[in-house]
């Protein structure tokens, strides 16, 4: 028989062998304990939106532990009015239900997680809470940080500036501080209650920070489709660079119609709240950007609703739902793997009195600039979490 004759292999370089080497072998690392710590840390103000408002951050920080010992965090934070969970709900649901069937699960079976948490209807927070907890366990273990597990690589991303509801002086300005503070250069506005008023701020707003500053405006559901083509000239005039969910969420005829007829895209968050929401609103055609907000989606199905938006050729950009500095780091580390012409809402945490981590996050020039580190970057401080932990 006829030999043939083959180049030999080269040898694998002894850094990538030394690398493969430490990496787990499947069914190695598995998850160790999960927990589920109820909070509650003052705010500096309360903050409000159109279905409610909180006045303290009541969240529940999630800690998975792995058998090595490395420990990945998240944030959960109850919204009722929105999404139906609470603070006891998130912590039973996780330590009574999602705990005992993740217990010993191999720590990079994300599919296998997402088997355990599709058992359950709802707890969006709670899952995606578990969901980010895991990734960041698995990025520390790796050395690496949560945007290059996902693809990625940390950066200083553009954020905007929530101004809190108030009259419209108020809102002014708290402007002009927060660009002497931070340098903001990228603002959302709460509209949809008062038609004159909406449009008597968004002037003054753009008078006062300039041409080069991105306005986007929050409906929160507030008008009607008649309502919306009224107002749309005068968004126009002042350059409104979005319009969030500006008519109820499921008229779906009242959007498209709408869309068609304002330069303005409409951009989808109350009515694309999971992948099978997104891609019935792309289809639709009611909605031309989308927001994606990790604190209700995870890093799992973030990057589902991301795929789609890109199918349809949609700009997304990262919200938060009142995040604190946990939640935004987070979410700041999935939105460091895309592109956007669109500032991300990552500026919430700086609304806390104190927060529950050893690092910090800066907002620097308008950008949030990521602490360093494996994950998400961020550690709990013993300390904190003892000082602002609450028995329910």
């Amino acid at each position: 028989m006829k030999t043939e004759n083959r180049p030999a292999r080269a040898a694998a370089p002894a850094e990538s062998v030394r690398r493969a080497a430490a990496l787990p072998q499947a069914g190695e690392l598995r998850i160790r304990q999960i927990e589920a710590i109820p909070v509650v840390v003052p705010l500096l103000h309360p903050i409000k939106w159109a279905r409610g408002e909180i006045r303290n951050i009541d969240n529940v920080i999630v800690v998975i532990t792995l058998s090595d010992g490395t420990q990945g965090i998240a944030d959960a934070p109850p919204r009722p009015t929105i999404y139906g969970e609470t603070q006891q709900s998130i912590a039973t649901i996780i330590q009574d239900h999602f705990a005992p069937k993740l217990k010993n699960l191999d720590a990079f079976d994300i599919a296998g997680l997402w088997a355990v948490l599709d058992q359950y209807a709802g707890n969006p927070a709670a899952k995606s809470a578990l969901d980010m907890a895991l990734f960041d366990a698995q990025a520390k273990h790796l050395g690496i940080s949560c945007a290059e597990l996902l693809g990625g690589t940390p950066k200083t991303l553009p954020v905007n500036r929530r101004l809190m509801l108030g009259s419209n002086k108020e809102m002014l300005a708290e402007a002009e501080k927060m660009i002497r503070q931070y340098g903001f250069r990228a603002w959302k506005v709460k509209c949809g209650i008062d038609k004159k008023r909406d449009i008597a701020l968004l002037r003054a707003l753009r008078r006062l920070v300039g041409d080069d500053h991105e306005i986007a405006i929050d409906c929160n559901q507030g008008y009607s489709s008649q309502d919306l083509l009224e107002m749309s000239p005068w968004f126009e005039e002042v350059n409104v660079a979005l319009i969030e969910e500006p008519i109820p969420a499921r008229d779906g005829a009242g959007k498209r119609f709408c869309a068609e007829r304002t330069r303005i895209p409409v951009s989808g968050d109350d009515s694309c709240m999971t992948p099978d929401d997104v891609l019935h609103e792309l289809k639709l055609g009611g909605i031309r950007a989308l927001v994606i907000k990790c604190a209700r989606t995870g890093y799992t199905q973030s990057r589902q609703i991301l795929a789609l938006a890109k199918s349809f050729y949609t700009p997304a950009h990262n919200g938060t739902q009142a995040d604190m500095q946990i939640g935004c780091v987070a979410a700041a580390h999935f939105a460091s793997t895309y592109a956007t012409p669109h500032a991300h809402e990552f500026s919430s945490f700086i609304d806390a009195k104190d927060h529950v981590a050893n690092e910090e996050p800066v907002i620097r020039n308008g950008g949030l600039v990521l602490p360093p580190g494996p994950g998400i970057g961020l550690t709990l401080d013993p300390r904190k979490m003892k000082k602002y932990r609450v028995d329910l």
